[in-house]
């Protein structure tokens, strides 16, 4: 797996992975830096370098919420969705010049595999989010 990463890492151009997750959940809607620290699995603190630097990018940009002073939501700009969808080409792109090296039957099996893969981490990122849900009731 961790080999893997690096290739895809490599293939993103110039989004490193944390940068790929964030600007894909921003691209599904605006959202709280909290929200999205919680959905890409890092820090708040790890998360402001990230936001830092994709706003420095003009990728993404922060917007005031209203009826909340302090309240900032975050957006993905036309910028960052266009590097968001060459990252994403250059990643499948990359992805097929690997598989292209094996037979069509294990290119199916690789395939199926990561899509079961990708529906079993869903799968547990729910759990895991109802598990916090729970648990911070219960400490209510």
């Amino acid at each position: 797996m961790a080999y893997a990463a690096r290739h895809l890492e490599r293939a993103l151009g110039e989004l490193t992975v944390p940068q790929f997750r964030v600007l894909s959940f921003l691209d599904r809607s605006p959202e709280r830096a909290s929200g999205i620290a919680a959905k890409a699995g890092v820090t708040k603190p790890s998360l402001t370098g990230i936001i830092d630097g994709l706003v420095a990018r003009g990728w993404v940009r922060r917007v005031e919420v209203d009826g909340d002073r302090r309240g900032v939501a975050l957006e993905i700009t036309d910028l960052g969705r266009t590097a968001l969808r060459r990252a994403t080409a250059e990643a499948a792109a990359h992805l097929d010049g690997i598989l292209a090296l094996v037979d069509d039957r294990d290119r199916a099996a690789v395939i199926s595999g990561l899509q079961a893969l990708s529906r079993a981490l869903v799968e547990h990122r729910r759990a895991a989010l109802a598990h916090d849900v729970a648990g911070a009731r219960e400490a209510s």
